[in-house]
């Protein structure tokens, strides 16, 4: 297969668009979440958070043994068709054009303009001005993206130390001024473990979106190298964030008051830090970080349908496989994946604005993210299928981590499935699949090889 491979991305572009979208908004608001749900015992949290990060750790190790085998366009879809064949490999890319990236892109883009009019609240005034506001942020992310890699790579790594200084900050000063008392008298105990299931399922959903940098791994210098090292690097870096973080506030505001205040724990550690102006200088820190995951989204979303359209699964693939000379990507890609992110955006202000739908609770963020983890294993069993066959020697990269992978895979779809409206994602996203499955069927099966 024929295609272009512009190397402008490295290493430090590779491991920050993992950490730049999974450390988004998440963290800085989850410690309350955790206390709840382990009664307040800081060890268990800490527990909470490690188990949780099996799924990317483990999976970034079994991930990067297909990163080190191609460096084709595609990330995940290439892994997959050396993995199960091209049918799979189509269902998974189908998955992550229409699904995946446009819906998480649409909820990201609108969680970043709810921060902005918190922090700028006469830009709400206006009717549907959240919303004008979120278009303003698809608009602007995805034209930073068309007319310069280089600015998206500026900014993607630029975000991601600038979301890491309140954490670390926060994690720094309460380990030294905090009060250890607070936590000594914190153990793990099978009775605590036991009461604590339900955390280990919420805090999995928060390490989402570490396998989106495999999408530009044909563009990363070295990339059999750096892409590898990338998805091993970052998920070590964020579960330390992560649980640094945690423990750092536990001991500067105290596990009770933490579970009070609620979201406004964050807010009062900050006011600590800084003064009054804490608060708003957080916040500035939090939009930042929620456009750094949406870039980082944005970056493989616009080039989702390229690489099926290299595959030649797709209508006019021969026209949205073409890259402009210019801005060195698809302008047709980058438009239908625009379109996709509009058509989640709508059904998520339907969801919230028209009575006889919210009632039905929809959250857009949550359907994508289950399924995407049935691909993952399907990867995982990959592995360890060629390691069977002696294709892979090392024993623990080929069986222990693809093992712990799962498991950490199988936490997050316990949590999609057994949550409130699991069966209604489940019906909506297989109904998508049998989409893919029957436009596989019409444009790769029914025409002849050199048709578009």
């Amino acid at each position: 297969m024929k295609q272009e491979k512009t190397r402008k991305f490295g290493l430090l572009m590779s491991i920050a668009m993992i950490i730049g979208i999974v450390i988004g908004s998440g963290i800085f608001f989850k410690a309350d979440d955790i206390l709840i749900q382990t009664n307040g015992n800081v060890m268990m949290g800490c527990l909470v958070l490690l188990l949780g990060a099996f799924g990317i750790i483990f999976g970034g190790i079994t991930i990067s043994e297909w990163a080190k085998l191609t460096d084709d366009a595609g990330g995940l879809i290439s892994y997959a068709e050396k993995a199960f064949g091209k049918l799979f490999a189509f269902l998974l890319g189908w998955f992550q054009s229409t699904v995946y990236f446009p819906a998480l892109v649409a909820i990201v883009a609108f969680v970043a303009a709810n921060y902005t009019l918190a922090l700028f609240p006469f830009l709400g005034s206006a009717t549907y001005g959240i919303w004008l506001m979120t278009l303003v942020y698809l608009i602007a992310i995805y034209g930073m993206n068309l007319l310069s890699s280089k600015l998206s790579e500026i900014f993607q790594t630029s975000s991601m130390f600038i979301k890491l200084i309140p954490l670390f900050l926060i994690a720094i000063c309460g380990l030294i001024f905090g009060d250890p008392h607070a936590i000594s008298s914190h153990t793990i105990t099978l009775p605590v473990v036991l009461s604590s299931t339900g955390a280990i399922v919420a805090v999995a959903f928060s390490y989402d979106g570490w396998a989106v940098a495999p999408s530009i791994g044909h563009e990363i210098k070295n990339s059999k190298r750096n892409l590898p090292l990338a998805l091993i690097i970052s998920p070590l870096i964020i579960l330390t964030v992560y649980v640094s973080y945690f423990v750092g506030i536990s001991l500067m505001i105290g596990p009770g008051e933490i579970m009070k205040m609620g979201d406004l724990a964050f807010s009062a550690a900050a006011e600590r830090l800084f003064g009054p102006v804490g608060e708003r200088l957080m916040l500035v820190a939090v939009i930042i970080s929620v456009l750094g995951t949406l870039n980082g989204l944005v970056v493989a979303n616009i080039r989702a349908p390229y690489f099926l359209a290299l595959r030649k699964e797709l209508p006019y693939s021969n026209k949205i496989g073409v890259l402009h000379p210019k801005f060195n990507l698809s302008i047709l890609s980058t438009l239908m994946s625009f379109i996709m992110t509009l058509i989640w955006l709508g059904i998520h202000f339907l969801s919230l604005t028209v009575p006889s739908i919210s009632q039905f609770g929809i959250d857009i963020s949550s359907i994508p993210i289950v399924i995407m983890y049935l691909f993952y294993t399907g990867l995982y069993v990959g592995v360890m299928m060629r390691t069977a066959k002696g294709l892979i020697h090392n024993k623990l990269i080929g069986y222990v981590c693809p093992i712990f992978a799962i498991l950490g895979a199988f936490m997050i779809l316990y949590g999609g499935l057994t949550a409130a409206n699991g069966v209604i994602y489940l019906i909506v996203s297989g109904l998508i699949l049998v989409s893919g499955l029957a436009l596989y069927q019409f444009v790769v099966c029914k025409k002849p090889k050199n048709s578009v």
